[in-house]
């Protein structure tokens, strides 16, 4: 036995999979393979599943507090947290912020231009503008682009390492040109992002990021 709680989703696929991702765990499996066949892949892959959802509690736990001297992500690096600070500001290194709230503050006014900056020198690339860019407070993802072209962003990005954060502008950016996850799609992600299957998985290693940081 296992003991493991997981979202199981059948597909026309030919073999099993499992993701870990946000702690959560999902089977993705083949119509017609037995209960019993994904139970006994589940035992194989236990020490694995178990690995990953410890690694993501331990980064929850980390950079989840608020307490002084936490750890707070910013472009992938480690900063210490300091707060009740008369104004958000970094100094050698350290974040001096007034408050838990203030988080998001600080990287909008201090990431925001970039993000920006970086979204429409990729647009560029494309030949493609999107009609509008905001940030928001997205609970489970890391950005979404509409059939009108409207791109919105988590403010959360500013937090990941460079090259994660824009292989997810790219992302957003190809859906310009296609609606959908199809092998044209991908097609034109990897034009500007020819490793996005590595940047695509490492992506997966910050999802306990979009949990954190919400507003009481």
């Amino acid at each position: 036995m296992h003991n493991l709680q997981y979202n199981l989703v059948r597909a026309k696929r030919t073999t099993i999979s499992v993701v870990v991702s946000g702690g959560k765990i999902t089977v993705k499996a083949p119509y017609g393979v037995p209960a019993e066949t994904i139970e006994n892949f589940l035992v194989q892959k236990k020490k694995w599943i178990e690995k990953k959802i410890s690694e993501h509690m331990r980064a929850s736990d980390l950079f989840a507090s608020v307490k002084n001297g936490s750890a707070l992500l910013d472009a992938g690096t480690e900063k210490t947290v300091v707060y009740n600070s008369a104004k958000n500001e970094e100094r050698n290194g350290v974040l001096f912020l007034k408050n838990e709230r203030a988080i998001r503050t600080y990287f909008e006014k201090t990431r925001g231009w970039l993000l920006g900056e970086c979204l429409y020198e990729y647009a560029r690339r494309f030949s493609r503008q999107p009609s509008s860019l905001s940030l928001c407070d997205f609970k489970a993802r890391w950005g979404s682009c509409d059939a009108a072209g409207n791109i919105k962003l988590n403010w959360r990005l500013m937090m990941l390492p460079p090259n994660l954060r824009d292989y997810v502008l790219i992302h957003e950016l190809a859906h310009l040109k296609e609606m959908n996850h199809s092998a044209a799609f991908w097609k034109e992600v990897q034009k500007l992002c020819p490793d996005y299957r590595e940047r695509r998985k490492a992506l997966k290693d910050y999802s306990f990021l979009t949990l954190l940081y919400r507003q009481k």
